[in-house]
């Protein structure tokens, strides 16, 4: 009776052991899994993981129907707020908490959360000695750059995505928009230098052949000649040949040796029967573009065009 009291107790003790250590490497499992960088609290890392495992799960779940009143992502982000009761410098817990406001669209919390955690980060050497938290700041900073795109701040947005870009080059986001706001603010040289970021990055990406192709071409005849010349392509694809015309026309007084703008300018006279007009574009762009072939054919056969109508 004696030896199976202690063989009872052995199991037991053996067990709760076994218990201990599991908990101990489960700890550190999560805290690798999440590479968890502060020193916090076990219970605040505990909870984080919580937190991460219900976002997981509402990602899964909810498939892009995102909001913050939802079931799953109310307790992803309460346990997460639990966490930062915790510990409010916990690094990770404010980067999670974040995170969790963009994908439930919670915009203003969003930003602020990411400012919080920039000023917990920034005051740290992570972002040098963590791979994974530059990545984490880069991410901060694209989104921060974001909202202020959205807000209509050029200036400080672009502040934000090449911080992003700094910290992390790699991250496509950042280099998208940063090609996209020195576009907008007339930048066209450094627009078109990000697009190459970016199509080197990733040359599937997007539009983002159709960005790089646009800023060469805006370079080569000026962005608003150019603008109206997509315009008018446009119209002429909707079959609009009164305002394909107009937009060509306006091209062309924009920058009088595009000759793009007088081809098809031509093309549309040419469609809407008027080849008078059609041979004059034509002949327009072969002085710009004496080896045009396609202007030259076409240029000869509004010439036919005409004799037969005459």
């Amino acid at each position: 009776m004696k030896m199976k009291l202690n063989k009872t107790i052995y199991y037991t003790m053996m067990l709760l052991l076994f218990i201990i250590v599991s908990q101990i490497f489960i700890l550190n499992g999560l805290a690798q899994q999440l590479q968890i960088s502060s020193n916090t609290q076990p219970q605040a890392v505990d909870y984080l993981q919580r937190a991460v495992n219900k976002m997981q799960e509402a990602l899964d779940t909810y498939q892009g129907a995102n909001y913050p009143g939802r079931k799953l992502w109310s307790e992803a982000i309460d346990y997460a707020q639990q966490a930062l009761y915790i510990d409010p410098n916990f690094i990770e817990a404010n980067y999670y908490l974040a995170l969790m406001y963009q994908h439930t669209n919670w915009y203003f919390r969003e930003a602020e959360q990411w400012e919080k955690y920039l000023d917990l980060i920034e005051g740290t050497d992570l972002s040098s000695t963590s791979p994974q938290a530059q990545q984490n700041l880069a991410h901060a900073y694209y989104r921060l750059g974001y909202n202020s795109y959205q807000k209509g701040d050029y200036e400080q947005s672009l502040t934000y995505f090449l911080n992003s870009i700094k910290e992390y080059p790699d991250l496509i986001d950042s280099n998208y928009w940063a090609a996209r706001v020195f576009y907008e603010t007339e930048d066209l040289e450094k627009s078109l230098f990000y697009w190459e970021r970016v199509l080197n990055l990733d040359p599937n990406y997007p539009r983002a052949q159709y960005f790089y192709d646009k800023i060469q071409a805006s370079i080569k005849h000026g962005k608003q000649a150019y603008n109206l010349y997509e315009q008018g392509y446009n119209y002429y694809e909707s079959r609009n040949f009164n305002q394909a015309i107009d937009s060509y026309r306006e091209a062309i007084r924009l920058n009088p040796k595009f000759a793009e703008a007088y081809y098809w300018q031509a093309r549309v006279y040419f469609e809407t029967g008027d080849y008078q007009q059609a041979i004059q574009n034509y002949r327009k762009v072969l002085e710009i573009e004496p080896d045009n072939a396609k202007a030259d054919y076409w240029l000869k056969e509004s010439q036919r065009q005409l004799g037969t109508k005459q």
